[in-house]
């Protein structure tokens, strides 16, 4: 998925509706100062957890393949930050890492064995002998039922054009490959009554704690430890992120 017509609503909506992933800067902080740098950051997207790494006093590489994501990066003016737009399965930099990382199941947009496959030996490539890769997976992405039709999400005040945002969404589950599909719309109604709509098509693939290790494992990486939540805590049945760090064999 590229995140081009998302990406002006990205953060905004991330502080309104994303009240648990919020707490995931905490590991990539633990993680981040365990491993050190040079650090190279998958899927950055407009830069939440970038900054705050920064601020520690981390120098990192960074990739997105969403033009609009990185360009918000950018406005932000970050020190010791190099930036790529490009794709996590193809990317080319002429460096290796000690540290790289994943978060908000982004790693789930790859929906084939084939994707997640030369992503991982991408990722391997770029990583120095004994370097560490982590990433944050969630393992239910298909469990519930449907939604169908469309269903009224929220309505928020959108502070940056001074309009309000009502935000619907649907989903179905292909249960045969284990891949959930959202269709998200977003009606902005400016104060003149103007509106606007953007449609944002979703689509994420399940990964069993099982299928994650075997993957791994094809790719020649050694699972350090599973976490279950992003306090470093144990994995249970109820966790609802799975952070995996592992080490390049």
């Amino acid at each position: 998925m590229n995140w081009n017509k998302h990406a002006k609503y990205y953060d905004w909506e991330f502080d309104l509706i994303c009240t648990n992933q919020r707490e995931d800067i905490r590991i990539w902080k633990v993680l981040a100062k365990e491993y050190g740098g040079p650090i190279l950051e998958l899927c950055c997207g407009s830069g939440r957890i970038t900054q705050e790494l920064i601020k520690d006093g981390h120098i990192i590489f960074v990739i997105d393949n969403s033009n609009e994501m990185l360009n918000i990066l950018k406005a932000k003016n970050l020190p010791n930050i190099e930036i790529l737009n490009s794709d996590m399965t193809t990317f080319k930099i002429n460096r290796k890492f000690k540290f790289a990382f994943i978060s908000y199941s982004s790693f789930q947009q790859l929906l084939t064995l084939e994707e997640q496959i030369k992503c991982l030996n991408n990722i391997y490539d770029h990583l120095e002998d004994g370097g560490v890769l982590a990433m944050d997976i969630n393992p239910r992405i298909c469990e519930g039922a449907e939604i169908l039709p469309r269903t009224h999400s929220y309505t928020a005040e959108y502070p940056i054009n001074n309009s309000t945002v009502t935000m619907y969404t649907s989903h179905k589950i292909d249960r045969i490959n284990q891949i959930k599909h959202w269709k998200d719309e977003y009606l902005e109604i400016a104060e003149n009554g103007e509106e606007r709509r953007t449609f944002i098509d979703i689509s994420l693939k399940e990964c069993s704690k099982d299928y994650m290790k075997l993957l791994f494992e094809k790719c020649k990486f050694e699972i350090i430890n599973i976490y279950g939540d992003f306090d470093n805590g144990d994995v249970t049945e109820n966790s609802d992120n799975l952070i995996y760090v592992v080490r390049k064999k």
